[in-house]
């Protein structure tokens, strides 16, 4: 059954003016083209949605139901849109950001935060979503803005925030604690707790021990932060991290150790689509690019 927004529309107009000569004016078609529009439309629904009196238009039980239905359906798709128009052209009062898992549990709703001190009448929506997701809802236009790594694609820009780096992550009690830095092999023997693929940091540490020839296959794996610190507290192993998440952590008892040999940095930064500009958007890359600056993220560079 393949009734379209077309017919509805038409329905609707027919509905309401209840003459044929005034719907099929009111939705600029010829008045035969909207008869046979009707007329599909009855066929489609196997029911008789109206009745002629005279020149009027009355409608039966089963198009009272089709027109309560089709006002709803419709205005929801022209609700939907206007709403895409307007994020086009920067009119709409709301703001969608797609983040990295980190961000968005520190410096993203800190940033919204501070927008909707600034905004109160605005709306405001933030995605956790992993890289690929969000370079397609940036893409797609479902997110207007998305923190996350370079994606390299044509279409979008990316403004680089700061770059951190991996880290090897355990307990204090663990055999490298102590150490100031670890090599790759090092991380191997005793990394036994992955994040989850499709993850930036998981993509990353998979490439650094391909490059040694080894292959990354921990015992277990989670996707988000809280669970895999949660996880190397109550001593079911270690893992590699972002360097970001332990200036974020405030566990004393877990130890960020930078591994070398080489370095293995990720830049992060902030997407947009090329051919939109909206104000807001502007804004909260400025309150968000004056966050990291306090934070200072771009000196979490370790020592050779």
């Amino acid at each position: 059954m393949d009734i379209s927004y077309r017919q509805l529309k038409a329905f609707i107009a027919l509905a309401e003016e209840q003459n044929f000569t005034y719907a099929a004016e009111k939705v600029h078609i010829t008045q035969s083209a909207l008869s046979q529009m009707m007329k599909k439309l009855t066929q489609q629904l196997a029911s008789e949605l109206y009745q002629r009196q005279g020149r009027k238009i009355i409608l039966t039980e089963a198009g009272e139901q089709l027109y309560q239905e089709a006002r709803f359906i419709v205005n929801r798709l022209d609700k939907l849109v206007q709403q895409n128009k307007d994020r086009q052209h920067g009119y709409n009062k709301s703001l969608v950001v797609s983040s990295l898992y980190t961000l968005c549990a520190s410096l993203a709703p800190k940033t919204l935060n501070d927008l909707k001190k600034r905004h109160p009448d605005f709306t405001f929506r933030l995605i956790e979503e992993r890289v690929d997701d969000i370079t397609h809802s940036v893409l797609q236009g479902q997110a207007d803005i998305g923190i996350n790594t370079n994606p390299n694609h044509p279409e979008l820009n990316f403004d680089l925030l700061f770059r951190d780096y991996l880290c090897f992550v355990c307990r204090q009690d663990h055999p490298l604690a102590e150490h100031k830095q670890v090599s790759w092999e090092q991380a191997h023997q005793y990394a036994s707790i992955g994040v989850s693929p499709g993850n930036s940091l998981r993509t990353l540490a998979d490439e650094a021990f391909q490059r040694i020839g080894l292959t990354y296959d921990p015992e277990l794996s989670a996707s988000h932060t809280s669970t895999l610190l949660g996880m190397i507290s109550s001593g079911l192993g270690s893992t590699i991290l972002s360097s970001t998440i332990g200036e974020l952590n405030n566990n004393a008892e877990i130890r960020f150790i930078p591994i070398i040999q080489p370095v293995q940095y990720r830049s992060v930064g902030l997407i947009t689509r090329k051919e939109t500009h909206r104000e807001l958007v502007d804004e909260f890359s400025l309150i968000l690019k004056k966050h990291v600056s306090d934070w200072g993220f771009a000196e979490f560079i370790p020592s050779r």
